[in-house]
């Protein structure tokens, strides 16, 4: 499933809601389409199957993920038997209270899949590209820093350029979600803890991170407001069958080359890896670990790296193979 958090833009009350992304540019309404199902398949009481509907997709995927495995069963089922309904045209497409169970993505607008992750664990160093062109040794384990959660904004949203820094950059990176608690995850257990996958820009404002870096450390850098699009939406784990051999590419504006190209096999760390290190303190539902970014980066840009960093009007596209795209323009 491609599981997405959106808003009606015709609606005036902005009510977040959950959905699929469907081929064909549709979402699926997960809460109308799962009252559907119970009433449906599980011969449950009108109104009940709406209650519960309304109790296990709520508009909320880290909290569709904190109820466990009852909300992303029925999620799953919902899916699958829309599908099942839609391919037979043996159902309507709306709900018993004649509500659309379908809705056309011009009709939205895209919010990031995880609104509020509890941690955003951001690797550095994790690409052996990346290491070559920032002229540093692989290191020995994983090393990383926390990326605050209002730096969170959706996959089409407008990033603001702020006003005290010149060195804005982009980085893109691969997102794994946790699915559910745990901590010390053996690595050979890791991929029970995922619940999918999303496309992440770590911008970095390279001027104010250099001086936090002169101190051994760093968190403003990378953590103004809209320095972490996400999204498009959350790619179920089963849709992912090798998450180590997607292609990753990041253009801005209309170049005739991306300024990123590279692939999640370059990563020196691996899934079940950063699962087993970075569990070491409790991992939540919603938590993201990501992947650290390839080369290409504009700080290391040969021979002036002030060409290349992002300025107001820039539009920077990332595209991970399987997951889609994010679109964000530099205000």
């Amino acid at each position: 499933m491609k599981l997405v958090t959106y808003e009606l833009k015709r609606s005036k009350a902005k009510e977040l809601k959950t959905g699929v992304f469907l081929d064909g540019d549709f979402i699926l309404d997960l809460q109308a389409a799962a009252a559907f199902y119970l009433k449906e398949k599980e011969k449950e009481k009108e109104k009940k199957a709406y209650d519960l509907a309304a109790q296990l997709m709520t508009g909320d995927i880290k909290k569709i993920l904190e109820k466990g495995r009852a909300a992303m069963s029925l999620a799953r089922s919902t899916y699958k038997n829309f599908l099942k309904w839609q391919r037979d045209q043996k159902k309507p497409l709306r709900g018993w209270r004649g509500e659309p169970l379908t809705i056309s993505r011009k009709e939205i607008n895209w919010k990031a899949p995880i609104l509020k992750p509890g941690k955003i664990i951001a690797m550095g160093l994790n690409f052996r590209d990346h290491a070559e062109e920032n002229k540093m040794p692989i290191p020995e384990i994983p090393v990383g820093f926390l990326k605050a959660s209002s730096a969170v904004i959706g996959p089409y949203d407008l990033i603001p350029y702020p006003s005290s820094i010149s060195q804005l950059d982009y980085e893109i990176e691969l997102c794994l979600v946790i699915g559910k608690k745990g901590k010390n995850i053996p690595r050979e257990k890791a991929y029970e803890y995922v619940a999918g996958y999303m496309i992440m820009n770590d911008l970095s404002a390279r001027d104010i991170q250099l001086k936090e870096m002169e101190k051994k450390l760093l968190l403003l850098g990378k953590s103004f407001d809209g320095f972490a699009p996400i999204g498009p939406y959350l790619v179920t784990i089963d849709e992912i069958p090798d998450v180590h051999n997607l292609a990753m590419e990041l253009w801005v504006n209309d170049e005739p080359e991306p300024r990123q190209k590279s692939s999640t096999e370059q990563m020196i760390f691996k899934v079940p890896e950063l699962i087993e290190y970075w569990s070491q303190m409790t991992l939540e539902p919603g938590d993201i670990i990501t992947s650290g970014t390839p080369g290409g980066v504009a700080f290391f840009r040969k021979p002036d790296p002030n060409k290349f960093f992002l300025k107001k009007g820039d539009v920077v596209k990332a595209k991970i193979s399987g997951l889609g795209f994010l679109q964000n323009k530099i205000v």
